[in-house]
């Protein structure tokens, strides 16, 4: 995080951090507000990508609903954190981000 800080204050370009929403995991209100109090811990110049989960087959994550997403979003704004919800395309097909991944390469990559 001392490297974001530095970043910013070097640039004056915000950093933007990918946050995976995962049901029951970490999408509550108060997972929200823990985010919100590190980020301005550090600083400013900080913006949230909020990802709800794509679900997958053999995973034991599952997405979290819109209104868990909506929630953890209007706790972030509460604490003047910008936000933004990635949107997502090809759900319906299991063409969604990751989901394709899991459908053809069920083996991990070798190193």
């Amino acid at each position: 995080m001392k490297d974001c800080k530095d970043y910013f204050e070097e640039t004056g370009r915000r950093v933007s951090f990918e946050y995976t929403l995962l049901a029951g995991v970490n999408d509550s209100p108060e997972h929200a507000s823990e985010l919100a109090n590190m980020l301005h811990h550090w600083g400013r110049g900080h913006h949230v990508n909020l990802i709800p989960f794509n679900p997958v087959a053999d995973s034991d994550f599952q997405r979290p609903y819109k209104k868990a997403v909506m929630a953890f979003v209007e706790v972030l704004e509460r604490h003047k954190v910008t936000t933004s919800i990635r949107q997502t395309r090809g759900l319906d097909a299991n063409a969604a981000c990751g989901q394709l991944r899991n459908e053809f390469q069920k083996l991990p990559l070798a190193a």
